[in-house]
């Protein structure tokens, strides 16, 4: 229980935690200073610095996605960008070129679907895994994105009457309501996260504390205060990823975009990210290799070797991580995953890879059909040598050369004899 509280991903938690208390400390004790922050804190200019911080995390979190891949940072920074420009129209309003100022009516109906709608965002971010393809990486934004907008467009003139002419006890029951979907969307996070190994639940379970105190605040200044710790938090979170992006760079093959050989060993090690109670090890490579070399030139090895490394770690993610350990040698890392899941992934890439079609020569006009071998072992942490694991993967690579290539052999039981 004490690993599962104070654990390095629950930091967020306790960073808005401790954000919470202090603001409350602050709204009890009146000082000065405070008087006057708070009262730029409440006044039109500091929505829009925080519609800019949320524009901000949003470019953030557009750049690290490459790198990182972080589905759910770059959905939240959209959706919170849409929750933040509802929240000004509604608290304060926005104010027209031709004078008057645009804004929804305080109204019960509508503040309660207002956190209700923050609620569902978060349910969107914890049902979403980390990792999805381009395609379904663009169809998934466009689709929340349009959701978000009609629910802010439907919810003053539609949503709410309906909700008080249909459903009048929800405003009789909103407390019990709002807790009991909040308590369910921590719980269904923290389950997601255990089985797919993300570190998103407790930033979730915090924003989900948030907006559950701040629906409970008592007037509208505290209210409005402790949603301007959604940006900031948003911003910090998106940093943070950032951060371990530009990290990541003194980690990677510059050529082929995948982790390098030294990131590789440091995780063979122990250092860095657990290999979890069981983990696989497979190793890919590409079959006459020196062929395309001597046949193409340097440079088209180059595009084939990118090509089959992209592949390779689309293939393998969301579990897998893709690392370049020797020429043309693919080292996949499954942490806290069995050799059945590995096989068919691996099985995948092997299948997938004799399917491309590389265009390469001059003028990329012929398409270059190449294969790769692999070998594919799994052990135990703290039974097993992950060297020796590593080294019987490395052993079925050979043995699948040995019988004529563009195939994967699995080790199903080491130690692997006769070789």
């Amino acid at each position: 229980m004490k690993r599962f509280l104070f654990s390095s991903a629950a930091l967020p938690f306790w960073i808005l935690l401790g954000a919470i208390l202090t603001l409350f400390l602050l709204e009890s004790f009146p000082f000065p200073v405070w008087q006057k922050i708070r009262h730029h804190l409440l006044s039109s200019p500091f929505f829009y610095q925080s519609l800019a911080l949320y524009l901000v995390a949003l470019l953030l979190a557009l750049l690290t996605y490459r790198s990182l891949y972080s589905i759910k940072i770059l959905l939240g920074s959209c959706l919170f960008l849409m929750m933040g420009v509802f929240s000004m129209i509604y608290f304060i309003g926005i104010q027209l070129p031709a004078g008057g100022v645009f804004r929804i009516e305080p109204d019960e109906g509508v503040h309660l679907l207002l956190y209700l709608f923050y609620s569902m965002i978060l349910l969107l971010i914890a049902l979403v895994p980390s990792y999805l393809s381009k395609r379904l990486t663009r169809s998934c934004l466009a689709l929340f994105i349009l959701l978000a907008l009609a629910c802010l467009v439907s919810c003053p003139g539609f949503l709410s009457p309906m909700m008080k002419r249909r459903a009048p006890w929800m405003l009789q029951h909103e407390l019990p309501i709002l807790l009991g979907l909040n308590t369910a969307i921590a719980v269904v996070a923290h389950v997601l996260s255990l089985r797919r190994r993300d570190p998103y639940a407790w930033s979730i379970t915090a924003f989900l504390v948030l907006f559950t105190v701040g629906f409970l605040a008592k007037g509208p200044g505290r209210e409005i205060l402790l949603l301007h710790l959604v940006p900031l938090a948003l911003a910090l979170m998106v940093f943070a990823n950032l951060t371990t992006s530009l990290s990541h760079h003194a980690n990677y093959d510059q050529l082929l975009n995948i982790y390098n050989r030294g990131h590789c060993n440091n995780m063979l090690q122990g250092k860095g990210k657990s290999l979890g109670k069981r983990f696989a090890l497979a190793i890919f490579d590409l079959d006459h290799f020196k062929k395309v070399n001597d046949r193409y030139g340097h440079t088209a090895g180059d595009a084939v070797l990118y090509q089959v490394a992209q592949k390779v770690r689309e293939k393998a993610l969301p579990r897998g991580i893709t690392c370049r350990y020797g020429g043309e040698e693919l080292l996949v890392v499954f942490p806290g995953t069995s050799l059945e899941y590995a096989e068919r992934v691996g099985r995948e890439v092997i299948s997938s890879i004799a399917q491309m079609r590389i265009p390469v020569g001059r003028k990329r006009k012929t398409n270059l059909r190449v294969t790769v071998s692999g070998g594919l072992a799994a052990g135990r942490s703290g039974k097993e040598d992950v060297m020796a694991v590593l080294e019987s993967a490395d052993r079925a690579l050979y043995r699948a050369k040995r019988l004529g290539r563009n195939r994967l052999s699995v080790v199903r039981k080491r130690p692997l004899t006769g070789e």
